[in-house]
């Protein structure tokens, strides 16, 4: 290299090096103002004043060249760590007080995030509740900390407002509580409605003059240079309007697990009317929603809370922790989040923490009797997972007693499902070694497949066919040898009487026999495992095909598929999901099945309803991935549209200028045809506007199936309580039975939780099904699930 070339090499590689430094050292710079803003006011060996005093005094030196990146991260940190709020507008105060501008350009950008917010429908960001609510949510929530003052200062008006939302909060529709309780009794727990019960806490709040011990208020030792610091007018602020697109959160009801003589030392809990029990659990609250993504600092942050002294903290976690987890009609998380954040907590405080947990079991273990049937499948599929973490140990002789109720009574029925699911995490043997010898009653059967030809063939029909189909598949005969084998079985052979009433059988749309050979043949293959099982049914998928061809034949699929697998119900609930991802059953054939005679010994099996569940969520999230799609293909396409008339435009004023100036048409022409080439031709948008035609009508196909199947589920659910309240009436019987409770309560569950898609079928449903003259015990559901969004 020449010694030119290889100066200039130097140098420019030098300037690089300087711009890296000095790119470097802005982010070392950003970090260091981040950490330092929010790590204020956590445990430090000088005062909180002092740190907070120091602290505006380095971020005042780093204003000039880094003020927006400080307003923004103490903007974040007020959102999201929502127990400092006082500590970041004490930081803003001093910060004013150095800075005039700095206080000004704060407010501006606080109140645009809060307008950002609205917009967006993030109301979690903003505060809870339906619009209607909310003002009245967000005034209630900020009077812990500004109450005083405003009843100081501005009495009169204060007075006014307080009479304004006692007015609104007496008047307000409460039909959607019951929806939303976790319990049906209020023992020995009242269950407030949450607006209501904070509403009354501030009530007590205004009594005590507005007194409490627990918010921090470092503002006040700096209250002379606060005062001395020049004033801001507030931006004017307008709430977005409302559209019809926006989705609101939903009620919700307070929950309560624990009061003071639940703690057996240390400090007593707040009562259920304390603003100081608000704040414990709305600071818990945020923790979660603020540090979800990793539970290890979730659980760090919670156990480090300001003001965990002064409350018995571990007790007022639990609680928050259950609360989400039982929230109707949807968690804010994913159930296994709350689960393996109780194991965390458990594995920082072994001393404390499981005690704490297992005197919260101990009482919901009590409480069933009252409990609403979702609320128990969660505790169920929790109490599982927890066990499963901690090697299944477990107080269980001290529930040895709850055979003594009966075997349908509430604990028997908890503990019967909650063996069935303990054994997905291990095994049964292992159930039979752990569990005492008074609760063996309760455990499932031993699982095995249910091989219908496995003896006795020559007296069986198809069992001949099924047993040379069996040898084929093990000698990994091509699929027309098999297709061949299965052909030697009639069209029209029925094999064994079919049971299902609810299904016209008597001239069979469909090869049923050569369905129940090759469905047991294909099931028998893959009993070793579930990654067999699903190497079967994909390697078969093409004989499955050429037989399932309605859904009187996939309603027939799911009763062999119910009668191999009896014992077996985790085996059972992937095969139906596989067989429904496969589009080898219809979510509609699902849940016809669900509800016929097939399944009426099983219908309250928790294992039924996960099957239903796991329906819904697949049509749904269908239908949504295709909105999508057609979402995506609406903006391409209006793309393409935008380039077009900008080609009109470009290329006419082209065409217009070789006019003007003839002498340099060739470079005009040069000009056009390149610009021609840069834009979308016909041919592109004709095939654009195709594929967007094809999704649209994929859409209304996929909405149409949607809104049918929740319409069979609601059909359904009338006809089979229609029918037990008949039943009853006739037989002089009382109606209201655990079946009967516990079916109104899922008819309330698949309505409420999915709620945002069974709103749009509300006029259907009240003109088709849910009509005036309806049983009153069946419409409650029904209204409770509407009330909930007026």
């Amino acid at each position: 290299m020449s010694r030119e070339k290889r100066k200039i090499f130097i140098e420019d590689n030098d300037g690089r090096a300087r711009k890296r430094r000095r790119t470097s050292e802005v982010v070392d710079i950003e970090d260091r103002l981040e950490s330092l803003i929010t790590r204020v006011g956590e445990k430090s060996t000088s005062s909180l004043e002092s740190n907070l005093e120091g602290l505006a005094s380095v971020l005042e030196a780093d204003l000039p060249n880094y003020k927006e990146r400080i307003l923004k991260i103490i903007c974040t940190c007020a959102s999201n760590l929502p127990e400092k709020i006082t500590v970041y507008s004490t930081l803003v105060g001093l910060l004013n007080a150095k800075n005039y501008s700095c206080g000004e350009e704060f407010l501006d950008m606080i109140l645009e995030n809060l307008k950002d917010v609205l917009v967006a429908a993030q109301f979690d960001r903003a505060r809870l509740m339906v619009r209607s609510d909310w003002f009245v949510y967000t005034i209630l929530s900020s009077l812990p900390w500004a109450g005083k003052e405003l009843s100081d200062k501005k009495s009169q008006e204060f007075d006014q407002l307080l009479s304004t939302i006692e007015s609104y909060t007496s008047q307000r529709n409460k039909n959607h509580i019951p929806a939303l309780r976790v319990w049906s009794t209020d023992e020995p727990h009242p269950q407030e409605e949450c607006l209501d019960c904070l509403w009354a806490q501030v009530k007590k709040l205004k009594s005590d003059n507005w007194q409490e011990k627990h918010i921090r208020r470092p503002y006040l030792a700096f209250d002379d240079v606060l005062g001395d610091a020049l004033e801001h007018t507030l931006p004017s602020f307008t709430v977005p309007p409302h559209k019809d697109c926006t989705v609101y959160p939903l009620p919700s009801v307070v929950y309560r697990m624990f009061d003071y003589t639940d703690v057996p030392e240390g400090p007593s809990m707040p009562g259920a009317h304390a603003i100081e029990r608000y704040l414990v659990e709305e600071t818990i609250r945020r923790t979660l929603h603020a540090h979800f993504k990793d539970r290890k600092e979730c659980a760090n942050q919670l156990l480090n809370l300001p003001g965990n002294s002064k409350v018995p903290a571990n007790y007022c976690i639990i609680e928050v922790l259950f609360s989400e987890m039982f929230r109707l009609p949807n968690p804010h998380h994913v159930q296994i989040f709350y689960g393996s954040l109780i194991i965390e907590l458990c594995k920082s405080q072994p001393n404390t923490m499981p005690g704490v947990v297992a005197q919260a079991t101990e009482l919901l273990y009590e409480r069933l009797d009252s409990m609403n049937v979702t609320c128990v499948q969660r505790f169920v599929h929790w109490f599982s997972y927890h066990l499963s973490n901690f090697q299944f140990k477990w107080g269980w002789d001290e529930w040895v007693s709850a055979v003594d109720g009966g075997s349908d009574s509430s604990q028997c029925v908890f503990l019967r499902e909650l063996f069935e699911r303990m054994r997905r995490s291990s095994y049964h043997q292992f159930l039979v070694e752990i569990i005492p010898e008074g609760l063996h009653c309760l455990l499932p059967i031993v699982p095995a497949p249910n091989y219908r030809f496995a003896t006795e063939q020559g007296e069986i029909p198809g069992a001949d066919v099924a047993e040379q189909l069996l040898e084929a598949v093990r000698a990994k005969k091509d699929m027309d040898d098999l297709q061949a084998i299965l052909n030697t079985v009639p069209a029209n052979a029925t094999g064994q009487e079919d049971l299902n009433q609810d299904v016209h059988m008597i001239d069979h749309t469909f090869p049923l026999l050569r369905l129940e050979v090759l469905m047991h043949v294909v099931l028998k293959v893959g009993s070793k495992s579930f990654s067999h099982s699903f190497s079967a049914v994909t390697k078969f998928h093409k004989l499955l095909k050429n037989i399932i061809v309605n859904e009187e034949a996939q309603i027939h699929c799911l009763k062999i598929v119910n009668e191999f697998w009896s014992t077996h119900p985790q085996f059972m609930l992937v095969l139906i999901d596989k067989l429904v991802r496969m589009q080898l059953i219809d979510c509609s054939a699902v849940v016809n099945w669900l509800f016929s005679k097939d399944v009426k010994d099983n219908f309250t099996k928790l294992y039924v309803w996960e099957i239903m569940t796991s329906t819904l969520k697949k049509m749904i999230k269908h239908t949504n991935k295709v909105t999508g799609e057609v979402q995506e293909a609406k903006e391409k396409f209006a793309k393409l549209e935008e380039k077009t008339k900008k080609q009109v435009t470009f290329v006419s004023f082209l065409i217009q200028s070789q006019r003007m100036k003839t002498q340099i048409s060739q470079m005009v022409e040069e000009t056009i045809g390149e610009a021609k080439t840069g834009f979308p031709s016909g041919e592109l948008i004709e095939k654009q506007q195709k594929e967007l035609d094809e999704l649209t009508e994929k859409l209304e196909n996929a909405e149409r199936a949607q809104k049918q199947l929740f319409l069979i589920v609601f059909q359904r659910f009338i006809m089979i309580l229609t029918e037990h309240i008949v039943r009853a009436e006739q037989q002089q019987v009382d109606v209201d039975t655990q079946w009967f409770k516990y079916t109104t309560e899922r008819l309330r569950e698949v309505l409420i939780t999915n709620h945002e898609q069974v709103t749009k079928y509300l006029s259907s449903l009240e003109t088709l099904l849910f009509t005036a003259d309806l049983d009153s015990r069946i419409l409650s559901p029904f209204n409770q699930f509407k009330a909930l969004s007026l």
